[in-house]
């Protein structure tokens, strides 16, 4: 990430790096750095925004979690291939993200409740 983007910032200030950002998501460390830098139409992805705003939320330990979660659902290897040529397999991890992200947030809120 050589740019200075907003999002490349916030990203690099939460302690995520771009090659675990695109592990998460499922997509090569190219189609991150196209998309942190609002080089995709329409701007950034709102999931890749909702996945940093989520990451500046956790702790370490939460953020290992994450990751090892992912993985176990995924494996922990990039995908070779570009995911916006679409297919199941991108919706999926789409999809056990999204439920990741909310579980996450719900547990969160409700830590705040708490205290």
């Amino acid at each position: 990430m050589t740019e200075n983007h907003p999002w490349q910032q916030r990203t690099r200030a939460a302690g995520l790096t771009q090659r675990v950002l695109a592990r998460l998501l499922g997509y090569t460390d190219a189609t991150v750095s196209s998309q942190l830098r609002g080089h995709r139409e329409g701007g950034v992805p709102r999931h890749v925004v909702a996945v940093i705003v989520m990451w500046e939320m956790l702790t370490p330990e939460q953020r290992d979690r994450v990751v090892a979660a992912v993985d176990s659902e995924f494996g922990s290897r990039s995908p070779g291939t570009d995911p916006d040529s679409g297919g199941a397999a991108e919706s999926n991890r789409i999809r056990a993200l999204e439920k990741q992200v909310k579980e996450l947030t719900r547990r969160l809120e409700k830590a705040e409740r708490e205290r």
